[in-house]
């Protein structure tokens, strides 16, 4: 007995430090998260702390269970802080001038942005769409979370015909479209390729060759790969502690060396594997392309020809921009960024050619079910929303972020919003109820 009670000691302990090994971990991606999305709800978004806190905060990390109630977040809205802190892991997002918050970046903090300037005059809810919004802003009975739909608007030929918030959000609130960054990034890329600033179909080994942080990479490997969700490399989309994202996303000064940095798991071009990593990658090789601040490029190239007037693009603490997850637009301003994508299916878009588009919604081989093209969802046979038109595209991202296009209709919707995990998100009920209003009140 006494030669196996070192050993049972030993093996407790480990077991001890394992755990305390993982419960930091843990709350390094709590403290991480909590400091930057109140610093954008409160800094871009215009909302309160409490609530960000409430509807965004809690809710996601609930893993902590009862350690939750320890963790302490603080605003500092003179110096464009936000400090969040727990059982003596910290972490602090700063508010710059510009470019929104970033996670443990340098420089001075700045006070909040004024909320985006927005006609409140809008269209409303038309009479016979009523009971298709109510429904769409409704909470699920014997749900375990809550839908929390924040906004919902329809276009059909570039016209506004529905318009309808849940308060405090309104017209001129920027809503954080998560990875629905991924379509505008693609897009972003698009119109370097098109110009013949970049070529997607190199190896990146070439596209990096001057760079004094090359990683080692497959020879084949290309950008275009990347935008596809099919790099192959080692990095996996699971949202927990010590995972690759959560790693890139609330630790990593620069953020892009963490997929860059991943061995090949699969050749090139013949494995589907969603990966925040592999767009985040794909941003730094776009910022490369460019010969002034990012924020700058976007304000001429792209949002000043589509009249927004409100999106924060935002960056890791290297500088770069968060390619996978860090925009803020108001819904009308998300809605413009559909119709840019509407109009370019259609080839009448001098922004975006109908060729680049039309490659990006079409779906790869390399995903059997066709769910995704390059940087874009899919409804190959149905396959999100059956009943619907097969050639129905849309940018998505995490709580039921939506900027859906359907060609045949000439519409474009958009539903955003904070749903939690596992709830219904209500956007393929009411995608369905828009089909029986087509005619005669759409």
């Amino acid at each position: 007995m006494k030669k196996i009670i070192p050993v049972l000691s030993l093996g407790l302990l480990l077991t001890l430090l394992f755990g305390v090994w993982t419960a930091r971990d843990a709350m390094k991606v709590a403290v991480g998260y909590s400091a930057k999305q109140v610093c954008s709800g409160v800094f871009l978004s215009g909302l309160s702390a409490e609530f960000v806190q409430d509807r965004d905060v809690n809710p996601n990390m609930a893993i902590l269970g009862p350690l939750l109630g320890a963790l302490d977040i603080t605003v500092d809205q003179e110096q464009g802080l936000v400090s969040a802190s727990l059982l003596g892991v910290d972490a602090q997002a700063v508010h710059l001038s510009g470019r929104g918050c970033t996670l443990n970046g340098p420089g001075e903090g700045a006070p909040p942005l004024s909320v985006a300037a927005a006609d409140e005059s809008g269209p409303g809810v038309p009479a016979p769409w009523r009971p298709a919004v109510e429904a769409a802003f409704a909470e699920p009975e014997a749900s375990t979370g809550a839908r929390n739909t924040y906004a919902l608007l329809v276009a059909r030929q570039g016209e506004l015909l529905l318009e309808a918030y849940a308060s405090p959000i309104t017209a001129g609130t920027r809503l954080q479209g998560w990875s629905m960054n991924k379509s505008l990034m693609a897009t972003w890329i698009g119109m370097q390729t098109e110009r013949g600033l970049i070529d997607p179909a190199q190896p990146l080994a070439v596209l990096l060759a001057d760079d004094p942080k090359r990683p080692d990479l497959d020879p084949t490997l290309t950008l275009l790969h990347l935008l596809q969700m099919e790099s192959g490399l080692d990095f996996v989309e699971v949202y927990g502690p010590g995972s690759d994202v959560t790693k890139m996303l609330y630790t990593a000064p620069a953020m892009w060396e963490i997929p860059a940095g991943k061995p090949q798991a699969y050749p090139p071009g013949e494995h589907f594997s969603y990966s925040s990593g592999d767009t985040v990658f794909a941003s730094y090789l776009w910022q490369k392309t460019l010969k002034e601040p990012f924020e700058a490029w976007i304000a001429r190239e792209f949002t000043a020809p589509l009249g927004m007037n409100s999106l924060v693009a935002e960056a890791d603490a290297s500088g770069v921009q968060v390619g996978s997850s860090y925009v803020y637009l108001t819904a009308r301003d998300w809605l413009k960024a559909g119709q840019l994508w509407l109009d370019a299916w259609h080839g009448r878009s001098e922004l975006l050619s109908q060729r680049w588009l039309r490659d990006s919604v079409t779906a790869r081989p390399s995903d059997e079910k066709g769910r995704y093209g390059r940087g874009f969802w899919l409804n190959t046979d149905g396959v999100v929303f059956e009943g619907l038109p097969e050639n129905l595209f849309y940018a998505g991202g995490h709580a039921g972020q939506f900027v859906v296009v359907i060609p045949e209709w000439e519409t474009v919707v958009v539903r955003l919003g904070l749903t939690g995990a596992g709830v219904d998100k209500g956007m393929h009920e009411f995608l369905l109820s828009l089909a029986k209003l087509r005619s005669p009140a759409f």
